[in-house]
């Protein structure tokens, strides 16, 4: 469900286009996960896969805005996006603990 909200307003001849999204429910969902999420990492073979975040369409247009693409396969911008996701201001999207991204 994309529950985002577009407010179109014409001021001095210029279009302003506002975009909202609630984003409680999901940041709630995110933290319940995470407080479920076992902690001996029972994922820890390569071939598995987990969910490690969840990422609200509205955070997406402003990672895009700022050029991350998290949809892109280009290594450089998959390193650009889980270098958001491990950040301390971005914590609320993940739903898995540890650190996100190919272990070198």
């Amino acid at each position: 469900m994309i529950d985002i909200t577009t407010t179109f307003t014409a001021v001095r001849g210029e279009l302003i286009v506002k975009r909202e999204q609630d984003t409680t429910g999901y940041l709630e969902q995110n933290k319940r996960e995470l407080a479920e999420a076992p902690s001996w990492r029972p994922y820890s073979g390569r071939s598995s896969l987990r969910k490690v975040a969840s990422v609200p369409m509205i955070v997406v247009e402003q990672m895009m805005k700022e050029g991350i693409n998290p949809l892109s396969n280009d290594p450089e911008m998959q390193r650009k996006f889980y270098q958001k996701l491990n950040s301390n201001e971005y914590r609320h999207l993940r739903t898995y603990p540890g650190k996100i991204g190919p272990r070198k």
